[in-house]
């Protein structure tokens, strides 16, 4: 990228700004290189003051409305679509790039990405070349809006191939890792956390092992329950993130009465959540292959591209996690973990052994985390 021109980036990103941690990345890396920064998003001037007051950030928001049966999503895609278009195409008179981090955003924006320089993003492995819309009546053509996008990035390397052949790409997309990148001073994310939350995880006599996310199809945690559960008095499983709907808000409650070690604190939008990190002793990943995924592959799991193996590793935190080739990979490579099957015994013995290597995994966890240079990669997709 040419240092000397002052290039300007509209985002638009049609959920709300803290329901995808990546995408806050992206506007502190461009933030931090001197980038101009539109933003087009939901529950923006909820974001930290870092931002908000930046020289270089203007952005147009709405507050975000949960939105649940057929008619209502086809009033949410009309929402979205009215809000996204007209917004993106005022800032787009001053930008010189569109950067759209979601497939579901090009859905809602639909031929209005065709007239710009578009970098289209996607943080899940999408199957077929055509997908529903929201409301199931209407497939969408995204193939189509990749083949005609001046990059395409996704967060995995494996998921960069597969797409690629799925899609009939000419270029294989950029990997850009979900590693979190911040200007903010960190202190501030304890604003946001409650008292009591606060005092409960810095008094922990026991070890954490935490479990940071979204609770939905893909991820199990009742094995994970077990296993700590087995390990003694010493060790409790910390849950931090939201279950993704009725059905994982029920197994959620269940786990919570069934294990007596488990502690649920609670959600914390982004980058609140990385302050239960520090406090870790242990990091999961669990994941399973899964159809109960709208618009996802069940491959999605199998080359996962987790925010929490880089937001564990930030802070030196070794992981178990499932037994799938996303986390093998890095896990081998840097030795930062150990991968487990879906078994309570499988994730016992896991666990044993990364308490045995903890020292030297923690310090391997914080090699690997610097070993990604997220703002270089960001340079590359924008030259």
């Amino acid at each position: 990228m040419d240092s000397n021109k002052k290039l300007t980036v509209t985002i638009t990103h049609l959920q709300s700004i803290f329901d995808i941690p990546p995408v806050l990345n992206l506007i502190n890396c461009l933030l931090d290189m001197g980038v101009n920064v539109n933003l087009v998003s939901y529950d923006v001037d909820r974001l930290d003051k870092s931002i908000l007051e930046h020289p270089n950030f203007k952005y147009k928001t709405k507050q975000s409305i949960v939105f649940n049966g057929t008619i209502n999503r086809i009033k949410r895609f009309i929402t979205n679509h009215n809000f996204g278009k007209k917004e993106t195409v005022d800032f787009m008179k001053e930008s010189d790039i569109l950067w759209t981090p979601t497939d579901t955003t090009v859905r809602f924006l639909g031929k209005t990405v065709l007239n710009y320089k578009h970098i289209m993003q996607l943080m899940e492995l999408i199957p077929g070349k055509d997908i529903p819309m929201d409301y199931g009546m209407f497939k969408f053509p995204i193939a189509k809006y990749a083949q005609k996008a001046a990059k395409v990035v996704v967060p995995e390397i494996n998921r960069a191939y597969i797409q690629k052949t799925w899609w009939d790409l000419k270029e294989t997309p950029i990997v850009l890792p979900n590693k979190p990148y911040n200007i903010f001073d960190e202190t501030e994310t304890e604003r946001n956390i409650e008292p009591e939350a606060i005092k409960k995880v810095t008094s922990e006599k026991r070890k954490i092992v935490l479990y940071l996310g979204g609770i939905c199809p893909d991820r199990s945690l009742e094995n994970y329950a077990e296993a700590v559960t087995q390990l003694g008095d010493d060790y409790c499983l910390y849950i931090v993130g939201r279950a993704m709907g009725i059905t994982e808000e029920e197994k959620l409650d269940n786990l919570i009465k069934k294990y007596s070690c488990v502690e649920y604190m609670g959600y914390f939008k982004a980058p609140s959540h990385l302050f239960f990190v520090k406090y870790a002793h242990i990091g999961l990943l669990p994941y399973k292959t899964t159809n109960e995924m709208q618009n996802i592959s069940a491959l999605n799991a199998l080359y996962c591209a987790p925010n929490k193996i880089y937001e564990y590793a930030k802070y030196g935190v070794p992981m178990v996690g499932s037994d799938v080739l996303g986390l093998r990979h890095p896990f081998e490579k840097y030795n930062i973990g150990v991968c487990a099957e879906d078994r309570a015994q499988s994730i016992v013995k896991a666990l044993k052994i990364v308490e045995e290597n903890h020292d030297k995994m923690a310090e391997n966890s914080t090699r690997f985390y610097e070993d990604t240079d997220f703002k270089a990669i960001v340079e590359d997709i924008l030259s």
